[in-house]
């Protein structure tokens, strides 16, 4: 039972953090810049790609808005890519 009181109360806090970063969209987007500066300076920017292309994956899903390459662009949705459609090999 512990470790499902432990899964319930990191569950609780996501679920608090993601309410408040909807409500608090700017300061939510400057915490997680915050972070992704703080990972390129301990890390010598050895990750940079993959920790902005995350950043901008956690804008979106914490804060609603559409974010392109790690950046919130208002007023504007991101680029859907085409879906490739791959051949149908059961002929």
């Amino acid at each position: 039972m512990p470790r499902l009181r432990g899964a319930a109360a990191v569950l609780t806090a996501a679920e608090t953090a993601r309410q408040w970063a909807r409500s608090n969209p700017d300061q939510a987007e400057a915490y997680i810049d915050k972070a992704v500066g703080f990972i390129d300076r301990r890390t010598g920017g050895k990750y940079h790609s993959k920790v902005t292309g995350l950043s901008g994956h956690a804008k979106k899903a914490l804060t609603g808005r559409p974010a392109v390459g790690g950046a919130t662009v208002e007023g504007e949705t991101a680029p859907e890519e085409p879906r490739r459609r791959f051949p149908d090999a059961r002929h």
